[in-house]
């Protein structure tokens, strides 16, 4: 209709009409690509804002899984220096259970995996630019890039456990009486030379094992802390950009 209107004021030679005829097409097409552009920019909010929910539920895990492995970081590291306290005795004056509780501190390895189901999700499908606060999406990278610097961490510090806290015990010490994570289903029988810890208590040996343990463990809290103050500072920027 519209081009049969213009051919037929080209015939005429009325150019003022074809002017006429042509704004209203640049008119109409301006129109409607600010309405398609409008249109893409509310979809583009409205997932943002999905992903920004599933952001919030991530690290809602993530810092409680933090300050639970910070928790046990902090009960490892007392055991530590509880069994250093009583190596300096000449008769510990802990009971031989107390002292068996701490030794399995030897065994404990708290492990932090982060959840990162809608940081991939977003990385994957190239949809990272919808998040719109570029202070969010640096932190967000630093963060699961320090979290697989932490996952080399953690490997490095259980490769101490098999080569390192325990052969320690199995040479030193009676197994059954520090055996770590029973279960009562399947109990085992009493240590049959319990004895063997408060042998092994005042030597160099068993101090170093611990002084070890003591290192690793000191190094783990302080990645979890950091850790968890990234966390922290990633669910206030989620929360600020929730509400924008």
């Amino acid at each position: 209709m519209l081009l049969r209107r213009v051919m037929e004021h080209c015939r005429e030679q009325n150019w003022f009409a074809v002017l006429l005829d042509f704004l209203v097409v640049v008119v109409g097409l301006f129109v409607g690509l600010q309405i398609d552009t409008w249109w893409e920019g509310r979809r583009d909010i409205r997932l943002e804002q999905v992903y920004l929910a599933e952001l919030a539920e991530d690290f809602a895990i993530n810092g409680t899984r933090l300050q639970g492995r910070i928790a046990e970081s902090e009960a490892i590291l007392r055991a530590m220096v509880a069994l250093q306290e009583q190596a300096v005795h000449a008769m510990p004056d802990a009971g031989g259970d107390v002292l068996g509780a701490y030794v399995r501190e030897l065994q404990n390895m708290p492990t932090f995996i982060a959840v990162d189901r809608a940081y991939n999700n977003l990385a994957g499908s190239g949809d990272l630019k919808l998040i719109r606060s570029r202070e969010l999406r640096n932190a967000l990278a630093s963060y699961y890039s320090r979290s697989e610097v932490i996952e080399l961490v953690q490997q490095t510090h259980e490769a101490e456990l098999v080569h390192t806290f325990q052969p320690y015990i199995i040479a030193h010490l009676d197994y059954a009486a520090v055996a770590f994570g029973r279960l009562a289903e399947f109990p085992l029988p009493a240590a049959v030379e319990p004895g063997l810890l408060v042998d092994a208590l005042p030597t160099r040996e068993f101090r170093n094992i611990v002084t070890q343990k003591w290192i690793i463990m000191s190094d783990l809290l302080n990645q979890f802390r950091n850790q968890l103050e990234r966390n922290n500072e990633i669910e206030a920027l989620i929360e600020a950009s929730r509400a924008t």
